[in-house]
């Protein structure tokens, strides 16, 4: 339920961060081929003496953004997988996802490509990230085995869209939360991707410290506890020892009435993308 995020971490830190997480008891490490840094991952992953049954590994392929670049193929996708396992020391990633969503004119074509990994036996298990309902239903509409998650930006200023919640329930899908520290102040400190909207800087709605208080605990610790009483799995991202062992300690448990105020679904910021685009209403 406690993954290791790497995103922003740099692939000469990569071995360093996933070893002291993995020797505090992580067992799950979240990378991206767009992180540049599954190499530093992988050193980490073959210098540990801890059994590879026993760490669940999830990264994800790029297909394109819009205005950056051309999109993902078919042969693109077996080749970016290829390339994970090569860079992270791997025979099978556990979980293999497709970063977002804005292929699209070749998102079922892409789907088709982690179904033929799956049948490779490269990967274990196949999702997605940053996809609303309509991006999941071609692939239903395709008849084509579906995901068994979506990695999606989740806090209490940006929960799950309702239809998207039930959609997901319906079909068995897993939402993994990302960005679940964000309404944190230092959240990405020193990082471009940092900007957050004036509404949630300045919003005295949730008292977050006040309720971290109550259970003796960080407001980091309140935040990813939060999220895993809603049953998300999180991915927290550190490259301080004292934090990593912190974003683990969660040995309490937040009442429901607390867990209805810390849940305010109206403020939808995604805070994840910034202001280029919302994930969950791209076309």
């Amino acid at each position: 339920m406690v993954g290791l995020g790497t995103w922003l971490i740099p692939n000469d830190d990569a071995k360093r961060v996933c070893t002291d997480a993995l020797n505090l008891g992580y067992r799950h490490i979240d990378t991206a081929q767009i992180y540049q840094n599954e190499e530093g991952v992988g050193n980490a992953l073959v210098s540990s003496s801890i059994a590879r049954e026993d760490i669940f590994i999830t990264t994800k392929m790029w297909p394109g953004m819009y205005g950056d670049e051309t999109f993902q193929t078919f042969s693109g996708a077996i080749e970016a997988c290829e390339q994970s396992l090569k860079l992270l020391q791997l025979n099978e990633i556990d979980l293999y996802l497709i970063h977002n969503p804005f292929a699209t004119n070749s998102r079922v074509e892409l789907w088709e490509a982690m179904v033929e990994l799956k049948k490779q036996g490269k990967v274990k298990h196949i999702g997605v990230s940053n996809y609303n309902v309509k991006h999941i239903k071609e692939i239903e509409d395709a008849q084509i085995e579906m995901p068994v998650a979506n990695q999606i930006e989740i806090h209490p200023y940006h929960m799950i869209p309702d239809a998207l919640e039930v959609y997901m329930n319906n079909h068995n899908i897993l939402p993994i939360a990302y960005s679940t520290l964000a309404p944190l102040p230092n959240w990405r400190e020193g990082s471009r991707w940092n900007s957050k909207p004036e509404a949630m800087k300045n919003d005295p709605s949730i008292p977050f410290l006040e309720v971290a208080e109550k259970y003796n605990v960080t407001v980091a610790q309140l935040l990813l506890k939060w999220s895993i009483q809603l049953g998300y799995p999180v991915l927290p991202k550190s490259v301080n020892y004292e934090r990593l062992k912190e974003n683990l300690d969660l040995n309490f448990t937040i009442t429901g009435e607390d867990m209805s105020h810390l849940s305010v679904s109206n403020k939808a910021q995604s805070l994840a993308w910034q202001e280029k685009f919302d994930p969950l209403d791209v076309d």
